[in-house]
């Protein structure tokens, strides 16, 4: 029989593209659920309710545009989805500069450009506050307007700031959830592409192959022969449509903020090396990105991965936990990745262990079934890594109490590239 086993492996890919498309849904779903428009609604109404505006707006930054989504109190829909390219005006100010922009007197402002005076003139608008909305560069602005004789005062000002920092958390907290999300697809499609290449993949080949023996024991019925030569025709096309679409597979993947970075899909990478960890151990693992993960170059990119395969090593060898959190945030400056488990870890008394001898946690020490040490696991000990989150100005921290253990490494984030120089003066 020729390519026995073809069916079972062909239910198995099947089962796994409804399977993709099962996460791809849920995915929509759950960023369903933390829409940012919504949650910018309702924020806008509290500003007005509670810290006495006459007047709020909410923008989300979309491309090279800061868009007005959410209002309150307007008369007219001038202001409503107006667009502002980032730079103009008081909310594109905000944004450009990444702190808040107070005007009491706005058509007076020498601190703003004055591109939307008509807009905000329908509104009888006197003052405005806007604050940045979001971890890192500013995902949008949350506004507050008086009219009249309407004064913005210091109250008006912190009530707005504590409203701004609800607003950015949840849209930190929606920005996670679909980083999540796309990390699942991702990992499902590289899946899937590896079981197209190593079980469809093989078993074409097989077929090829007997298809030829057969060709070769068949000179002497030429219409046979015949129908061998358009059946291997067939595989060979088959074959080289299985290649596009394992190549689609890697190539179509979900938009991921840090996918155009020499380091590769960071974020995707770390989730996939955590639940493979859960996978392998049995302990239950939670990855926490908070925000889309910034762009790194390579250097930064693998040092995160290798930190987190170091500390989920020393999670399997030492701690005896019961549950291991990963998260990964940042601001304008710095990122973050700590790796917390809830086991007894090796000072009781809570004392950082972040490296004043050689060898904090005795890890090398640790024999592994190869016979190597349990740190040339994943290329290195604490304090090889510790020297080179020293080297890129960064700190690797190792602390324990008798809640658990963190290992929590900050790197300052590279600086952005410079803007190509303008086209000479004349």
């Amino acid at each position: 029989m020729i390519g026995g086993g073809g069916d079972e492996r062909e239910t198995a890919v099947l089962a796994a593209l409804a399977e993709l498309d099962r996460i791809d849904r849920e995915r929509a779903r759950r960023t369903g659920l933390l829409d940012t428009r919504r949650t910018l609604r309702a924020v806008a109404e509290r500003v007005r309710a509670e810290h006495g505006f006459e007047l709020s707006l909410g923008g989300l930054v979309e491309g090279p545009d800061l868009v007005l989504r959410a209002w309150s109190g307007t008369r007219h829909e001038s202001l409503h989805d107006l667009r502002i390219p980032l730079g103009l005006g008081l909310g594109g100010r905000v944004v450009a500069v990444g702190s808040a922009v107070v005007v009491r007197d706005y058509y007076r402002s020498s601190r703003i450009t004055h591109d939307f005076d008509p807009q905000v003139g329908r509104e009888a608008v006197t003052g405005m506050v806007g604050l940045p909305i979001g971890t890192g560069p500013a995902r949008g602005v949350l506004y507050g307007a008086t009219r009249g004789g309407g004064q913005i005062g210091d109250s008006a000002i912190d009530g707005l700031t504590r409203l701004a920092r609800l607003a950015t958390l949840a849209v930190d907290v929606a920005d996670g959830a679909a980083t999540l999300a796309d990390a699942a697809v991702t990992g499902e499609r590289r899946r899937i592409a590896a079981e197209l290449h190593d079980g469809v993949g093989a078993m074409l080949f097989g077929l090829g192959s007997s298809v030829r023996d057969l060709r070769a024991d068949s000179a002497r019925n030429p219409e046979l022969a015949d129908r061998l030569h358009r059946l291997e025709r067939e595989l060979g096309d088959a074959a080289a449509t299985l290649r596009a679409a394992v190549a689609r597979l890697h190539r179509d993947r979900p938009a991921d903020p840090d996918s155009g970075s020499p380091g590769g899909r960071l974020t995707a990478d770390l989730a996939d090396t955590l639940r493979r960890f859960e996978q392998r151990t049995g302990i239950p693992a939670t990855f926490v990105p908070i925000g889309p993960a910034p762009q790194l170059d390579a250097e930064r990119a693998a040092l995160l991965r290798r930190t987190l395969a170091e500390g989920l090593l020393n999670v399997e060898k030492h701690a005896s936990a019961d549950s291991v959190a990963v998260t990964l945030t940042h601001d304008r400056h710095r990122l973050d990745l700590a790796v917390i488990d809830d086991g007894p870890g090796p000072d009781p008394n809570g004392k950082p262990l972040s490296g004043t001898g050689p060898d904090p946690l005795g890890i090398r020490a640790t024999p592994s079934t190869t016979g190597a040490t349990a740190a040339t696991a994943t290329g290195a000990g604490l304090p090889g890594l510790r020297a080179r989150y020293e080297s890129l100005g960064g700190s690797l921290h190792l602390h324990s109490d008798e809640d658990g253990t963190t290992l929590r490494g900050e790197l300052p984030l590279p600086a952005p590239p410079a803007p190509a120089p303008g086209p000479p003066a004349r």
